[in-house]
């Protein structure tokens, strides 16, 4: 008889503790202004991208003129492998694939470098920063004066998808319209 009061006594205490411990609908009510009024203190200025700073304080870099999306990376791939990157090869490589871009990668002003070392990677899924540890001959940075401009680096040596797809829909529509005039 014992156990069953002490049983009893203790679902009463956690009655009484759940119903102290739940939370009034007109609370959840009084919070609501305050979630809502919350999200009006954020400035939109943290949402918009800010250019990378350099040693042009308060300027921000212009986009790259050069279309690295559709160069041919394939110098680089096809050369430098890892699982050990042959520094040689892959420096070597590296030089051939940039080096007719160095006016264009070397100016401070624009994002070409950083928008070549995003292709590189994404097509090559290299480590991050393998280059610029590996490949380094002075301080001004790599030598090209004895790589020439390789054809392979230009975007006309590549077949662009966006171009055959643009041929394909032209002729559809050439056809189409021949076919409608003629009947």
């Amino acid at each position: 008889m014992e156990v069953m009061e002490k049983e009893k006594r203790r679902e009463e205490k956690r009655g009484r503790i759940r119903e102290t411990m739940e939370i009034s609908p007109y609370c959840l009510l009084s919070l609501l202004p305050i979630f809502l009024l919350s999200g009006f203190s954020r400035s939109y200025d943290e949402f918009d991208g800010h250019a990378a700073t350099s040693r042009a304080l308060l300027q921000t870099r212009t986009t790259c003129k050069e279309d690295f999306a559709n160069k041919n990376y394939t110098i680089i791939t096809s050369r430098c492998k890892g699982p050990n990157y042959p520094a040689n090869v892959c420096c070597s490589a590296f030089k051939d694939f940039a080096c007719p871009f160095a006016e264009v990668l070397n100016d401070e002003k624009n994002d070409c470098a950083s928008t070549m070392f995003s292709y590189i990677n994404l097509y090559g899924r290299y480590p991050p920063g393998i280059f610029a540890n590996m490949c380094k001959e002075g301080k001004e940075g790599l030598d090209c004066t004895d790589v020439t401009q390789s054809a392979s680096a230009t975007s006309d040596s590549i077949p662009r998808a966006s171009t055959t797809a643009s041929l394909a829909v032209l002729s559809t529509f050439l056809v189409l319209c021949l076919l409608f005039l003629s009947s």
